[in-house]
């Protein structure tokens, strides 16, 4: 069934009718090793069905690994849904507080940058 869905987001990029994604979901059991993730996967790390962690490489410097909290019982917690193609879509948005200062929201697979990405809180702006 992945493979389908992957052959029919082929096509509808190809056809100007889908934009390609920047994201797709990789469904793990544990937490993913630094070196081993790939640019341009969320992976979801899952226990007992429930989504856990979400990782993946900054969009902004992809040697900064960002790591979500998926779970509701903890503060802050991100929502993460995905549609028919494995595209991931974030909410709220992610903004690193140090490093690249990179702030996004994925949607649909895409990311969107804010205005004031690239800028630490403490700057004016």
């Amino acid at each position: 069934m992945a493979m389908l869905r992957s052959i029919l987001l082929w096509l509808l990029v190809s056809l100007g009718l889908a934009r390609r994604p920047d994201f797709t979901i990789t469904i793990v059991r544990d937490h993913p090793d630094d070196g081993a993730m790939k640019p341009g996967r969320v992976y979801i790390v899952t226990s007992g069905g429930h989504m856990k962690w979400a990782y993946f490489l900054c969009p902004a410097d992809p040697t900064e690994v960002i790591q979500l909290s998926l779970m509701t019982s903890r503060r802050p917690h991100w929502r993460l849904t995905r549609d028919w193609a494995d595209r991931p879509t974030i909410h709220p948005s992610v903004w690193q507080t140090a490093g690249s200062h990179a702030h996004f929201w994925i949607r649909g697979g895409v990311v969107e940058w804010c205005e004031d990405s690239g800028k630490s809180a403490a700057q004016p702006r």
